[in-house]
């Protein structure tokens, strides 16, 4: 499990690191690996570049799901009046 692996990580650390706040106050023992787990959540929380238009094939399955409903709400209305055998 990945916390029998962390035991480093206590909550105080996980604040501060959460936070942003300066690791001077972690214990010099862990601090090295706080460090990495600070830069890869500065890396993972980078702000995104703003998505332009919309996503690949949005049109095609706005269409697709269109289609189907209609088609599904045709067959309906022919089963709903076609004679019984």
């Amino acid at each position: 499990m990945a916390d029998e692996h962390d035991k480093w990580l206590d909550r105080g650390t996980a604040e501060r690191l959460l936070r942003g706040e300066s690791l001077e106050a972690v214990d010099p023992a862990v601090r090295d690996q706080a460090e990495r787990l600070s830069r890869a959540l500065g890396a993972l929380s980078a702000e995104a570049a703003p998505a332009t238009g919309e996503p690949d094939g949005e049109q095609a399955a706005l269409a697709a799901f269109r289609e189907a409903r209609e088609d599904a709400t045709a067959e309906r209305a022919a089963t709903a009046h076609a004679p019984l055998p």
